[in-house]
């Protein structure tokens, strides 16, 4: 057999080799590509599930407040006292039954006003009649003719956060107030593996924050100051679970997910989103 014979199987086999090994190295890149692109699909499906429960079960509480508010300002046997002209000797039917749910619920406060009079009281008897100058809050939520209002108080010397959720009447003259400690959902919120390996926040529909770990961010700065418009733009949409992948960030990405009874947002920040492999 001659040398250029040889030579020329030779460089045949070598060729089918070359071929060979390039056909499987596209082989083994495609699969490793799909591979990823599974994981993180899974990984991202995982994410959503997790920031949609979190909202979810917030969004029940609020809205078990909220039906307990309504229940009292809409109560007969209140606007039956009220209509009467507050006769004093009736008065416990209405402190009786702000008590009763301060103890049936756990809650930290149960209040009622009445918006032609502005006479107020809570679970412990009558405080005041509220006014303009010392009651912004209660004149200017009358004003914006809104059903519901949801508010969060941070008092920093009992180091407790409170939820207030209000209810008023559209077309009476009945307006009540619920608060309860907020802290089963800051212990959610700060359990999860959202806050363990990122940042989690509870910000209102503005993107202020108004829950958040750090004492001085909550309540005094809003996402606008930590990151871009178009971000916080693209992550608070109404009636939605958001996720984007930062594209400046590696293995960054942050979600939002909608609380309709408050017309708030959880957002989160998660840059070890491999962690979450383990949820």
């Amino acid at each position: 057999m001659s040398t250029p014979f040889l030579l020329k199987h030779t460089n045949k086999l070598m060729g089918s080799g070359l071929l060979i090994i390039v056909c499987l190295v596209v082989f083994f890149s495609y699969v490793w590509s799909q591979a990823k692109a599974a994981d993180e699909r899974l990984l991202e499906q995982q994410f959503s599930l997790s920031l949609v429960n979190l909202s979810q079960k917030i969004d029940a509480r609020i809205a078990s407040m909220k039906l307990i508010a309504k229940t009292v300002a809409s109560d007969t046997h209140i606007q039956n006292w009220v209509a009467s002209g507050f006769a004093a000797h009736q008065e416990s039917v209405l402190i009786n039954k702000l008590e009763f749910l301060v103890k049936e619920y756990g809650l930290t406060s149960a209040s009622f006003a009445d918006k032609n009079t502005h006479k107020y009281w809570n679970h412990e008897g009558f405080l005041r009649v509220l006014q303009p100058e010392t009651d912004a809050w209660y004149f200017e939520y009358l004003a914006s003719a809104n059903s519901d209002l949801v508010s969060v108080y941070h008092d920093k010397n009992k180091q407790r956060v409170d939820v207030y959720v209000n209810y008023q009447q559209p077309n009476g003259n009945g307006l009540s107030g619920i608060a309860t400690s907020f802290d089963g959902v800051l212990d959610m919120l700060n359990n999860s593996l959202f806050a363990k390996h990122g940042d989690i926040y509870l910000v209102d529909s503005l993107g202020k924050i108004q829950v958040y770990a750090e004492a001085d961010i909550a309540g005094a700065k809003s996402l606008h100051e930590l990151f871009s418009h178009e971000m916080i733009a693209n992550l608070l949409q109404p009636n939605s679970t958001t996720l984007i992948k930062s594209n400046q960030l590696e293995d960054t990405w942050f979600g939002a997910s909608y609380i309709p009874n408050m017309n708030w947002y959880v957002v989160v920040k998660v840059t070890k989103y491999k962690s979450l492999d383990s949820y």
